[in-house]
Formats: C-alpha cells, structure tokens, sequence
C-alpha cells in the first residue's frame, strides 16, 4: 500500500514538470450526481459529466480561443457495503463523442483510513472500454484522496471542506502501454446531509509512454444529491 501512494504523489509532482509544448486545452467541467440508498447498505448512482473546451493549442492561431463541446459521459454505479469503512461498486458508462463513442464496464473496491481531522480515502478501479473500430482498452486506476474539514475536527452541514486527489491510470490497449494521471484540488461545501456542492482544479496528463505527450486542465463544479 506504501508503495502505491509513494507512486501516486511522484506521478502528480512529474504532472507539474512535464513539458508542455505538446497538446494542451482547458476548459469548463460540470458534473450532477445522484445517489440513491437501499437496503444493507446498498446504493445506486447516477453520474453526468460534460466537457466544453475554451482553449486549445493544435488549433489555427485564430480558433485556438473557441468555445466548443468535447464530450459527454454518462455513468450508472451499484455498490454495496462491505464493512462501515469499504465497499464493492459495479458500473457503466457510456460516452457520446464526435467520431469516438464508447462504452465501458466498471469494477470498483474502496476503503477508508479515519483520522481525528481528516480521511484517506483508497479506490481501486479496473474498466474495459469498447470503442468501434478500435482494440479494447484494458485499465486499472489507483485514486488517493485526503478529505479535510475546514471549520473543526467534524463537518457539519453549511462548512466547507477541502480535498486533495491523485490518480494515476495504467491503460493496456492494442499492445501498447501508456498512463495517465488525474492530479485535483476541491473546495466543497456541505449544503445539507443530502447535499454538497464542489469547485475543482482538476490537470490531467497522458502520453507518458507514446507521442503526443497532452495535458488538460479543466474547471470543475459539481452537485452532488444524496436520497
């Protein structure tokens, strides 16, 4: 486990000093969730995110600042408790993209390390995404992520709180081996029991391994309802 977290703080330090003369574009990030409770711990969730893109740098010098949408996911989960501090998840997802759409199964183990001040949260995910004309892409997913209140040692309904992320992304498709890393901050506010809202920084690189080295930096909000 030590080893795991040790590699996913390098690979968002190595984010940060990564050259960036290749594929870059930013843009606007919303996502909407809604989780519904079952039975013995049980949960069923919906997830939507879009992608618009502001900036983009392989572009002509004149459309390089053009407002254009990039993609749209749809996501569905099932999870159960495992124990008050994991689970098991099932998942699929399917994204439209111009020229690209595809769909994805999900698999998914979590757990939680409880501090006085704070969690550590562990998420395990393996994913296989089927695209036409293309090979299978295999991937497996390490997500580390620390969750700090912001106004004492417990979060109550209108405080804010803090989250730092990383996770790297090991991908296996048509012989070729490539990674990706996700590296986030968020601000979140904790509306009520059954609602928080997110602001996030969120930079992603790819292309560690083959060319066309790209990074992406995106501003993310996010609403997030419990039922």
């Amino acid at each position: 486990m030590r080893k795991l977290v040790l590699m996913s703080l390098m690979l968002g330090f190595v984010n940060l000093s990564k050259a960036q003369e290749h594929v870059f574009f930013t843009g606007f990030f919303p996502e909407f969730a809604a989780t519904k409770s079952l039975k013995n711990g049980q949960k069923l969730n919906f997830k939507v995110e879009n992608q618009e893109i502001f900036f983009r740098n392989l572009d002509e010098e004149s459309e390089r600042w053009q407002f254009r949408h990039y993609r749209t996911d749809l996501m569905s989960f099932y999870s159960w408790s495992l124990s008050p501090v994991s689970s098991v998840a099932g998942g699929i997802f399917y994204r439209f993209q111009d020229g690209a759409n595809a769909f994805r199964v999900v698999q998914q183990f979590a757990f939680l390390d409880r501090n006085r001040t704070f969690r550590i949260a562990h998420r395990f995910r393996t994913d296989q995404t089927f695209t036409d004309g293309e090979a299978t892409e295999f991937r497996f997913r390490y997500r580390l992520a620390v969750d700090i209140p912001l106004q004492g040692e417990d979060l109550d309904p209108g405080e804010y709180y803090l989250v730092l992320s990383n996770e790297p992304i090991f991908s296996f498709q048509g012989g070729e081996f490539d990674i990706e890393n996700r590296l986030a901050t968020t601000i979140g506010k904790l509306i009520s029991k059954k609602q928080k809202l997110e602001y996030s920084v969120d930079y992603r690189t790819d292309g560690y391994f083959q060319d066309g080295f790209r990074t992406r930096l995106w501003a993310k909000i996010g609403y997030f309802l419990n039922f």
